[in-house]
């Protein structure tokens, strides 16, 4: 057996692990209690479903995970793709792929933890349990590298099936918008809102988190809304920080998970082996999560399998053959 289908195969079984109930696909069709960016979660354990009455914040219910990951194999993929790519680029709808980051990269292996690991998708509104449609994705990107460049949010949204390739495409279009573009719809409607009066925002504010919590959230702010996501990220790499700290949840929103990312650095690691030193590629991640849309042992796993896709990166090339489902849908 190969070193790539073995390690394809060891991916696939710690994914299983974790799905009681597999089932084919999501509800195609809209049930009582669903949400336009959500399927609502029906088959919580009774103590699930106290739990969003006795903590009711998402800030004050965050626990919080910080780790340095070996991710050597990670960097000379990237490296040797690259240069593949600058040879024979890969198409797609949303046009050629020349060259990937180690963000793109990042990226791709957030959405494929998301889609294997579903618990991370979840979000709380209005006091009940949700899982979200798709797996959408918000990061800051500056318009021009420099401390008075322009900084404004980007939010993608993914279907689960998605692969290498067509992530770095729709990121690298979106990108490539807000650099090339003098002004944003996200910064469009926060110019709208910052030139009212204060009490004239304060409960227009008041009233999206209600329409939000009955479910009614308006769909023209909802899709460039970095609050309502999947998970928000924060490339600290960028701008050169190794060490990086741990950031909030917002109450506001839907957003349960937020990720860190630090800069990808060599380090010298003694080994006893051989009795000597060799440099190897690691990277800090902090990672603050709503801990009432699953257990600490979830966590857990997913941190591992996290690991386990960043030193496979690889297999982000191609689709999963099983795409696991949510059991308490």
């Amino acid at each position: 057996m190969s070193v790539e289908n073995k390690n394809k195969e060891v991916f696939q079984d710690s994914v299983n692990k974790d799905q009681v109930n597999l089932k084919s696909h999501y509800p195609k069709k809209k049930r009582w209690g669903d949400r336009k960016d959500g399927w609502i979660l029906k088959n919580l354990n009774p103590f699930s479903n106290l739990v969003p009455h006795l903590m009711t914040s998402r800030n004050s219910s965050a626990i919080y995970f910080k780790d340095k990951i070996d991710v050597t194999d990670f960097v000379c993929y990237v490296q040797n793709k690259n240069k593949e790519l600058s040879i024979n680029p890969v198409k797609t709808l949303e046009g050629s792929v020349e060259k990937i980051t180690y963000f793109n990269v990042f990226l791709a292996a957030l959405i494929r933890l998301f889609t294997v690991k579903p618990h991370l998708n979840r979000f709380i509104s209005g006091r009940k349990f949700y899982q979200r449609k798709k797996i959408e994705v918000a990061f800051v990107a500056k318009k021009e590298f420099t401390e008075e460049g322009e900084e404004t949010i980007i939010k993608k949204s993914f279907q689960r099936d998605e692969t290498l390739w067509s992530i770095v495409s729709i990121l690298n279009k979106g990108i490539k918008v807000v650099k090339t573009e003098k002004t944003d719809d996200a910064a469009d409607i926060l110019n709208f809102f910052a030139k009212l009066p204060k009490t004239v925002v304060h409960m227009a504010i008041s009233l999206l988190n209600f329409l939000n919590y009955i479910g009614k959230y308006p769909k023209f702010i909802y899709k460039d809304d970095p609050m309502h996501a999947s998970v928000f990220v924060a490339n600290l790499g960028s701008i050169g920080l190794k060490n990086v700290p741990y950031h909030h949840l917002y109450d506001r929103g839907t957003t349960s998970v937020f990720v860190c990312l630090g800069e990808i650095h060599k380090e010298r690691i003694y080994q006893e082996k051989t009795g000597g030193f060799v440099e190897r590629y690691y990277v800090e991640i902090s990672t603050t999560i709503d801990e009432r849309i699953s257990d600490g042992f979830y966590y857990i796993r997913a941190m591992n399998t996290f690991k386990e896709i960043l030193n496979n990166p690889k297999l982000l090339e191609k689709k999963l053959e099983h795409i696991p489902i949510d059991n308490s849908i």
